[in-house]
C-alpha cells in the first residue's frame, strides 16, 4: 500500500492567506483560517480514534505536529477516509469560517457507510 500523510495540523497552521476588501486593499490576516483548518484536522483525528478507526498505538493530540498517515488507519478507516474525508471538508468550506467545526457531518456519513457495508452480501 502506498503510504502518505492524510491530514496534518502544520499544513493548515502554516498556510498563508491573503484577503482583500471590496476596494482591493489587503486586509490583515487574523489567523482564523489557519485555526479553523487545524481544528478540522483535530476533529477528524478524534472522530477516527473515537470510532475505532485508528490502528493500535496511534495517538491524537492537539499539537502543531499532529498528523495522520494512511497506514495509521484501520482497513475500515482507510475506506471511510477515501470515501468521505474530502466530502466532509468541502461541506465545512461551504459553511464558511463562522461555523463551528464539529464531527456531526462525519457521524452522519459513518452511519450510512456502516449500513451500506453491513448490507453487502458476504
Amino acid at each position: 500500500m502506498l503510504d502518505f500523510v492524510l491530514v496534518a495540523a502544520a499544513w493548515m497552521l502554516d498556510r498563508q492567506v491573503k484577503t482583500y476588501d471590496a476596494s482591493g486593499n489587503l486586509l490583515p490576516d487574523d489567523g482564523e483560517y489557519q485555526r479553523k483548518g487545524a481544528e478540522t484536522v483535530y476533529v477528524f483525528g478524534e472522530f477516527m480514534r473515537d470510532n475505532g478507526m485508528l490502528c493500535d498505538g496511534v495517538t491524537v493530540e492537539r499539537t502543531r505536529e499532529f498528523q495522520l498517515r494512511m497506514s495509521e488507519l484501520t482497513e475500515e478507516g482507510q475506506a471511510f477516509a477515501r470515501a468521505h474525508l474530502d466530502k466532509w471538508m468541502k461541506s465545512l468550506d461551504r459553511k464558511g469560517t463562522s461555523a463551528a467545526v464539529d464531527s456531526s457531518g462525519l457521524e452522519r456519513r459513518l452511519r450510512g457507510f456502516r449500513q451500506r457495508a453491513s448490507a453487502k452480501p458476504s
